[in-house]
């Protein structure tokens, strides 16, 4: 009886332990997800890589544990890097469009091709990886603008000086017409006429004092059950055929948002 008590005992003690390494490990992940974008992952990754030897060596975690373990972490590895590629990719549009900034481009692009390297090598999906490769394609077709936004540090003002010296800049990128996707401003749906990542055009838009340059908060989504709300600018409007013109005003916008869906959706935009 003592020796069963004591078996008893020993399991109770084995499984305490486990839920111990099992809710430190959900800890550190939480604090994973809390890692800013603009810090280099090295420390983190470093940290959680060390984490997970130990796991391994550990005697009160089962083989199925130390293998959800293992795939937990890479899996929030892989979402650090992906969030710091998002905000490197920010910073390089930034550069792109300043001339005297070509020398910061160069090494922001030489940060993102070797962090994407290694978001490759931590496996994965095809959609991510196309997302960024998307992204670096926009990057590579914007050119510098001569002296942009130095004193000019306001997301609109910026946005109106970009439209100003590239009034055709929203065709740099290819334009889809199917699937249209939903566009709501001011409390009223429309449906795009074209859109790209950079942009979209607007058919039906009544005229409502629209001027090159405004900035309007937008929601934007493949259908009106799943709207994302962002801000963007007011390119052109046609007054003749009551189309209206709108872009983005920062990197990946909303408008990267619903291609991803689309991809998830198996739907190719044509």
């Amino acid at each position: 009886m003592d020796q069963m008590y004591a078996q008893t005992a020993a399991q109770e003690e084995r499984e305490k332990r486990r839920q111990g390494w099992l809710e430190r490990v959900s800890r550190e992940l939480e604090a994973a997800e809390a890692w800013e974008a603009s810090r280099e992952p090295d420390r983190l990754v470093s940290h959680l890589d060390q984490m997970v030897e130990a796991a391994q060596e550990a005697d009160v975690l089962s083989p199925g544990d130390k293998v959800e373990i293992r795939n937990r972490v890479r899996a929030a590895k892989t979402e650090t890097y992906v969030r710091h590629i998002d905000y490197l990719l920010e910073q390089v549009m930034g550069a792109s469009r300043d001339k005297e900034r070509l020398q910061e481009r160069g090494e922001l692009m030489r940060q993102i091709n070797a962090v994407f390297n290694i978001v490759v090598r931590l496996g994965a999906d095809e959609t991510i990886k196309q997302g960024i490769k998307d992204r670096l394609e926009i990057v590579r077709q914007t050119s510098a603008a001569g002296d942009s936004a130095k004193a000019k540090t306001d997301a609109d003002r910026e946005a109106a000086r970009i439209v100003a010296a590239y009034p055709q800049e929203q065709r740099t990128f290819k334009r889809w017409r199917e699937p249209p996707i939903v566009v709501a401003i001011q409390g009223r749906a429309f449906t795009t006429v074209d859109w790209s990542l950079g942009g979209m055009l607007l058919g039906e838009v009544e005229n409502r004092g629209w001027k090159c340059g405004q900035a309007i908060d937008v929601k934007v989504g493949l259908s009106e059950d799943e709207l994302h709300d962002d801000r963007m600018i007011v390119a052109r409007y046609d007054l003749e055929h009551k189309q209206l013109a709108i872009r983005t005003r920062r990197f990946a916008s909303v408008l990267l948002q619903v291609k991803r869906e689309c991809d998830r959706a198996g739907l190719e935009p044509v």
